[in-house]
């Protein structure tokens, strides 16, 4: 733990348990669960070797480096890498048995020329787009990219998959066009030969609430994870929470009526206040918008954040918690009592976003309750 005990707690157990709810929800297509930026700012390590002691068959990453990283440290499943071939890191992923995302000519010849340099077939999975107009091939282009791989043994078709845009949305018609679209490409891929292990395209709230896309596999990412797919939805029954974020009181300080705290003195307090000073800042991911907005927990009861959240400190007002004492643990966020959503309310975003920004100088502790393993 850092000596600042600033902490992002990670229980393992609560992760294991929403990836075994997830792979109900999945009625028996195979659970990939996603774990790319350092799972979703829980530590990847841990989670997916949490996850392969879970029996999970795959998981995906955003980047090879991250595919490298966890077979570094001893990760044996299957791995895909959304993240499209690079000369630079090709021939590695297919050492590593990983799979690789494409859907251009150029993808195409740099997995081929890669997998001729390693002496082994390279294992693919086309992206296909059928509305996020960000990445993937289009659906009328299915036949010829087909035709285009017949030319190149190199590689092996795994998978054929695309990206729902806004499956969380309550009116299904977007999210049901795209199912369309991707139906049709697997169609013509099937016509061409390329018959793929997997066909995937459902992600959290698809798994949720489309159930006719999970096809062969699904792609959980921010439920494994405790968390909800969108603003205003809440979690679903069966998932747990898996990430505290916690401090300490440092110090305390009284402060007179009419003082100012912090920089740009945006806080001025209206009675003699007792103002604790927490060891974290928006260098640690706790973002300065939360200035005079958000709140903590301390003892069970909120403390109001006053003043500008600073770097690496931030100011909390304790006059309402009278028992409060430097050494208090502080919930940041986390959990149910303080969740993450609520933070993400304050600053009109995500769960995802909100959790991803817990910077790498505070330290992932991980707790498994079922084996008590540290």
């Amino acid at each position: 733990m850092d000596h600042r005990g600033t902490t992002a707690w990670v229980n393992l157990s609560a992760i294991r348990s929403n990836y075994r709810r997830l792979a109900e929800l999945a009625k028996g297509s195979a659970v990939c669960p996603v774990i790319k930026a350092d799972a979703y700012g829980h530590g990847a390590l841990a989670v997916a070797h949490a996850l392969e002691r879970e029996g999970a068959p795959y998981c995906a990453v955003a980047l090879a480096k991250e595919a490298l990283e966890l077979r570094e440290s001893g990760v044996h499943m299957p791995i895909l890498v959304f993240g499209v071939p690079e000369h630079s890191w090709s021939s590695l992923a297919i050492r590593l048995g990983c799979a690789q995302t494409i859907y251009t000519e150029e993808h195409v010849r740099i997995l081929a020329s890669a997998a001729k340099s390693v002496g082994k077939r390279a294992k693919a999975h086309i992206k296909v787009d059928t509305g996020m107009n960000r990445q993937g091939l289009s659906p009328t282009k299915a036949r010829a990219f087909a035709g285009l791989l017949a030319d190149y043994p190199e590689i092996v078709v795994e998978g054929i998959y695309s990206h729902f845009a806004d499956a969380d949305s309550p009116d299904p018609t977007f999210t049901n066009l795209q199912i369309e679209r991707f139906t049709a490409a697997l169609a013509e891929f099937m016509q061409a030969g390329i018959v793929p292990k997997y066909r995937h395209i459902a992600n959290s709230a698809g798994l949720l609430f489309h159930p006719d896309s999970r096809l062969d596999m699904v792609r959980p990412g921010i439920l494994l994870y405790g968390l909800s797919p969108a603003p205003g939805l809440g979690l679903p029954d069966g998932f747990e929470p898996a990430l505290t974020l916690t401090t300490s009181i440092v110090h305390i300080k009284e402060v007179p009526a009419g003082e100012s705290i912090s920089y740009g003195r945006i806080f001025t307090t209206k009675r003699r206040s007792r103002i604790g000073l927490l060891p974290i800042g928006y260098a640690d991911g706790y973002p300065r918008a939360l200035s005079n907005r958000a709140t903590v927990l301390i003892r069970g009861m909120r403390a109001p954040v006053v003043g500008r959240v600073c770097m690496d400190m931030t100011m909390v007002d304790l006059t309402g918690i009278p028992g409060a004492r430097a050494g208090d643990e502080v919930v940041v966020f986390g959990g149910k009592n303080l969740p993450v959503s609520e933070i993400a309310d304050l600053l009109s975003t995500i769960d995802y976003e909100v959790v991803c920004m817990i910077s790498k100088r505070v330290p992932r502790v991980h707790i498994d309750e079922s084996s008590q393993e540290d």
